[in-house]
């Protein structure tokens, strides 16, 4: 099966991009890749207790990936191959309550072709080009990553890891991605997906029709929530260097429709949009990214009010800066995400606002092998909604976590 789909499409991509200079054919070569992380985690949270659970402040954490990575080239100078990525993830056991958090599954899978004139094509479960590809401003190399590092496998309910930080959070939803070739700087990309479905299974994931399925069109919203549908993305980078200095700035827009609902009134499509900077320059890396849009704390949908309701439709706003330093095998550095946004939209009302910043730092003992360290703090607030209980009203309008991590990592 793996050699006809690498001839089949390596005869697309020949079709697609055209005939090249005659080059060395080469076969597929496989290897494997991945991290193993350890971490210990000082945790101090609001909203961790109850009358019948107390939960501690230390833990231990390990996690890991493997990555199966394919590359070949044909004897026309056009160069494929292929990327699975398989995750030890932190979801835990499908029976309630259970403590594992153990299950394998996949987080990126594609496969690519590649012309050096004609740019590349990607087909599979991959980030699109504003989120992946082309993403530009946000300075995480530090640490676990800083604000969007480790420290959210640590904490627990509504103290949890915001839904849009660094680079947003829209599944790997399976799609088709170009990226453009280099021009006096500047190059594009463009990705598009039916539907925010991911993995092997296409339409329903079981036998039963429900709105879960992939290519729910629309469906009665007390059944559930909207769905992305026709997925679109599309994004413009520079990248040059002058006196020493190397830039990199981009444009980007996502884009999605929305599912209908039967019984009345649907949610409205999304479009939000990205624009970021950033600069190297003698051991130092700074960035900042501006995302906005119409959506709900995020890259999220926003349900639309029925007719003479009030609920609050306003869209979201989230601000990024950040920036390290580094010197032989140490780096270290700081960064911050604000995202404000309509929150509970039964408040009608009120805004939402998480505020994030960390420090951090890394040190490479031996290639592929580094020592992490690093702080962070998440406040978030919403006026008219009870953090403790997870519902409107109440007086626990604030909620805080603090998190410190210690630990090694190792990339093979």
């Amino acid at each position: 099966m793996r050699k006809i789909l690498l001839a089949t499409t390596a005869v697309a991509a020949a079709a697609l991009f055209g005939p090249g200079e005659a080059a060395a054919q080469q076969a597929p070569t496989v290897r494997v890749g991945g991290y193993f992380r350890f971490n210990y985690s000082f945790t101090d949270q609001d909203n961790a207790t109850t009358s019948t659970v107390r939960t501690g402040k230390s833990d231990f954490a390990s996690d890991a990936e493997v990555h199966v990575i394919v590359e070949g080239k044909t004897a026309n100078g056009l160069t494929y191959g292929s990327t699975i990525e398989l995750q030890v993830d932190y979801n835990r056991g499908a029976t309630s309550n259970t403590s594992s958090k153990t299950q394998l599954d996949t987080d990126e899978m594609y496969v690519w072709v590649a012309s050096p004139t004609m740019g590349q094509l990607r087909f599979g479960d991959e980030d699109g080009v504003v989120l992946g590809a082309m993403l530009t401003g946000f300075v995480t190399n530090f640490g676990t990553g800083g604000v969007d590092g480790d420290w959210g496998d640590n904490v627990i309910g509504a103290n949890n890891r915001p839904t849009y930080v660094a680079g947003g959070y829209l599944a790997d939803s399976t799609k088709i991605i170009y990226t453009s070739p280099q021009f006096f700087g500047f190059d594009f990309g463009a990705s598009f997906a039916f539907t925010n479905g991911e993995g092997e299974d296409t339409g329903c994931t079981t036998d039963a029709v429900s709105p879960a399925c992939d290519r729910a069109s629309a469906y009665s919203y007390s059944l559930g929530s909207a769905r992305f549908r026709n997925e679109r993305q599309a994004a413009i980078r520079y990248r040059g260097s002058f006196a020493g200095v190397g830039l990199q700035a981009n444009a980007g827009y996502i884009g999605a429709d929305a599912t209908k609902n039967i019984d009345g009134p649907s949610a409205k499509g999304f479009d939000a949009f990205s624009f970021g900077l950033q600069a190297t320059a003698y051991g130092f890396l700074v960035g900042g990214n501006y995302t906005f849009g119409d959506g709900a704390m995020g890259l999220g949908l926003l349900n639309r009010p029925n007719p003479g309701e009030r609920n609050d439709t306003r869209g979201f706003q989230t601000v990024f800066v950040g920036a390290s330093y580094s010197i032989a095998g140490l780096t270290v550095g700081a960064n911050f995400a604000n995202t404000r946004g309509a929150g509970n939209q039964d408040i009608r009302t009120s805004a939402r606002n998480d505020r994030l910043w960390s420090v951090g730092a890394n040190y490479t003992l031996a290639p592929g092998l580094q020592l992490v360290a690093e702080y962070t703090n998440l406040k978030r607030n919403e006026d008219g909604y009870d953090f403790s209980a997870g519902r409107v009203g109440g007086n626990n309008n604030t909620t805080q976590s603090d998190v410190v991590l210690v630990g090694t990592r190792i990339a093979f």
